[in-house]
């Protein structure tokens, strides 16, 4: 541990090495280890060994072999170093191993420890909307950037969730490609995380629950509603156990196993599938109806009922589910509209304008008209299987 000439160890085989015949230290080359050294020990004069996949030691583990970080030994100090991609080929493709940089420097309980980030002299865009969003949560989670430089803008760590909560809806209004994690709140002190687990979506999902974990106040309830796919598993195993080291964040699976039950035992169904899916239709939680966008009070209303759905005889279990966690099937509502809209006092036409009903008082009629601001649905909304589910409730009212 006592190098007195800093020592690099990098596992050079890459994902695709064997395909591609490329690896790391085609990119990571001895002038690149050269800048991350002076950088951080201001020293020219260093060694360093590539190593293959089944080296390990306490700070590397032999089960990782994605080839995308250093390990830098100087002076009893160990520094991780993450690299970004050589080429840019999609929104994750230059922090992909960020998470796994990030769970080993975690987990690693040796105390004079330093995450760092490297940027490589990258082929494509390394400044997305959707990358600045990423580079902000590593700066939050404590990556140090060595040559931020390279940026046309600097990079600020978040300083609460909310800040996360409004960056991530800007960044997923601008692209909704970028949508597959949803960060809201349910009540004054209750924050949900609703994440994809497989694919590149891991990834974020990842490191937004990282950041959240650290900029928790105390007492703050905090769910991560995991959306699992068939027989696609959790989040990696490492990063579970940093989210669940970090405690702040209770984790729930949401299989379709859950959601089966959660609809034999309720006829109101606001499942975590369902309210993904409206996320994932909608975006961020407005009510249809009037101004409001205060989350903690804006629900997922659904069009078609849950306990008309399950009544029908003409449908199996399978088909009753799929109708039940539509996106399609439903609408955000404030608590007030949602209510009035269960009640059939407010109701929706198949062209989607907004109606009372024919046996209100006058005086009710104002109230309604007070509090409500938008009498025809955004087009948004209009499609036509919603139309459907319209059709579906207004037939059965």
């Amino acid at each position: 541990m006592n190098y007195n000439k800093p020592h690099f160890i990098i596992k050079d085989n890459l994902q695709k090495s064997k395909k591609t015949g490329k690896y790391f230290k085609d990119f990571v080359t001895i002038d690149v280890l050269r800048d991350v050294c002076f950088r951080i020990t201001g020293m020219n004069d260093f060694s360093y060994d590539y190593v293959d996949n089944n080296y390990c030691d306490e700070f590397i583990s032999s089960t990782y072999n994605k080839g995308r970080l250093a390990i830098l030994k100087y002076k009893g100090q160990v520094m991780y170093i993450s690299f970004s991609e050589k080429d840019i080929t999609g929104r994750n493709s230059s922090v992909q191993s960020v998470p796994t940089a990030f769970n080993m420097f975690y987990l690693n309980t040796y105390k004079n420890k330093r995450l760092y980030y490297y940027f490589l002299d990258a082929n494509g865009n390394i400044e997305t909307d959707y990358l600045i969003l990423m580079y902000r949560l590593m700066k939050t989670i404590g990556f140090e950037f060595l040559n931020e430089e390279v940026l046309g803008e600097k990079i600020n760590a978040f300083i609460s969730i909310e800040d996360i909560m409004f960056s991530r809806y800007v960044n997923s209004e601008h692209n909704k490609s970028n949508n597959s994690t949803y960060i809201t709140k349910s009540s004054n002190k209750n924050i949900d995380i609703y994440g994809k687990t497989y694919g590149a979506n891991k990834y974020e999902t990842s490191m937004i629950c990282y950041a959240i974990s650290l900029l928790a106040k105390q007492n703050q309830i905090i769910n991560l509603y995991e959306v699992l796919e068939k027989n696609l598993k959790e989040l990696p195993v490492t990063s579970l156990n940093v989210i669940r080291q970090m405690g702040k964040i209770n984790i729930v699976p949401t299989d379709m196993q859950l959601e089966k039950k959660l609809l034999l035992e309720n006829n109101s169904l606001r499942s975590p599938r369902y309210i993904y899916n409206l996320f994932n239709r909608l975006g961020a939680k407005k009510c249809a109806l009037c101004e409001c966008e205060i989350p903690e009070i804006i629900q997922g209303a659904h069009i078609w009922p849950v306990a008309s759905i399950k009544k029908t005889n003409l449908l199996s279990f399978e088909e009753k589910l799929e109708h039940a966690i539509s996106g399609d099937n439903g609408i955000w509502l404030c608590e007030n509209h949602h209510k009035l809209f269960d009640e059939n006092i407010i109701m929706i036409s198949k062209h989607g304008k907004i109606k009372f009903s024919n046996n209100l008082e006058k005086k009710h009629i104002i109230y309604l008209d007070s509090i409500t601001t938008k009498y025809t649905l955004p087009n948004k909304y209009m499609t036509n299987k919603f139309v459907k589910y319209l059709s579906l409730r207004n037939k059965i009212m």
